[in-house]
């Protein structure tokens, strides 16, 4: 499994950015093959991306959809992305 982690920074309405984030970027992951899990998680200023994939083509397919998105339509600016091999991923079984 292969793993996508990016930090931003943003300045617009929190509320208002992750109604619009949910509803855009929520069909590009699910839609792109090798899709496991996302999650994002929202600061005072900042907003955590966490994403889980096949394989690091999926994982580098997905992150320029989404940075794209971001760039188009949102003020939101990249801090720090990492991306790599999950050393270990643990997932409860359902």
């Amino acid at each position: 499994m292969y793993g996508r982690l990016v930090t931003y920074s943003y300045d617009e309405d929190k509320d208002g950015l992750e109604a619009k984030a949910r509803a855009a970027v929520i069909p590009i992951v699910t839609n792109t093959p090798g899709y496991i899990s996302y999650g994002v998680m929202f600061t005072d200023d900042r907003v955590v991306s966490t994403s889980a994939w096949e394989s690091e083509e999926h994982a580098k397919a997905a992150d320029a959809a989404i940075l794209e998105w971001v760039k188009t339509n949102t003020t939101m600016k990249v801090d720090q992305r990492f991306t790599g091999d999950f050393a270990w991923l643990e997932l409860a079984s359902r």
